[in-house]
This record gives C-alpha cells, sequence and structure tokens, in this order.
C-alpha cells in the first residue's frame, strides 16, 4: 500500500477557499470509491500549507487513478478556482508499513 501525499502552499488568506474545493471534490472520490483519503491542515511550520493524503495499492494504481481525476470535468472547474490560489506545491510517496 503507498501513501500519496501532496502537499500546497496556498497564498495568505485563501487556505480554506482552496479546502472547500478540496473537500468537495474529496467526498466525490470516497463516493466512487476511489481510495482513502484526508485533508490537513498547518498547526505549526510554513503558514497556509494543505496536505491532502490518499492510499492507493501501488504507483501504478495511483498514476491510473490520476489519468481519471485530471480528465472529469468537475475536477478540472475545481482545479481553474484554486489554481491561481496556490503557490507551489509537491508530491511525496511513502510505502505503508503497518
Amino acid at each position: 500500500m503507498i501513501l500519496v501525499r501532496m502537499v500546497f502552499q496556498v497564498k495568505w488568506g485563501h487556505v480554506h477557499e482552496v479546502l472547500a474545493d478540496f473537500k468537495k471534490f474529496q467526498e466525490i472520490m470516497q463516493q466512487e470509491s476511489k481510495g482513502r483519503g484526508r485533508l490537513l491542515t498547518d498547526l505549526s511550520g510554513p503558514f497556509n500549507t494543505l496536505v491532502q493524503e490518499i492510499e492507493v495499492e501501488s504507483l501504478a494504481a495511483w498514476e491510473q487513478q490520476r489519468a481519471e481525476i485530471f480528465s472529469r470535468p468537475d475536477f478540472q472547474e475545481s482545479q481553474a478556482r484554486s489554481a491561481g490560489l496556490i503557490e507551489s506545491g509537491r508530491v511525496e510517496f511513502y510505502t505503508i508499513e503497518g
């Protein structure tokens, strides 16, 4: 099992706006059984950090799921709303050991 962590630095004052879009889309994905995930915001470290975590079976499953998600019109709309509010981001992959 793989944990995918997407870490975003959101522009000052906009983290709750971006979080709302992420929550809406995460609910859709959970309804469609696209994996388990959660959203995190900072309590320490860099301000305005938003983290999305998703558990997937393998890196191949992640690539397939990512392609499916990015092709969805509702995701594209959500991404267009949030794109100007995100300053930077990165993706981290971890093997879940236990």
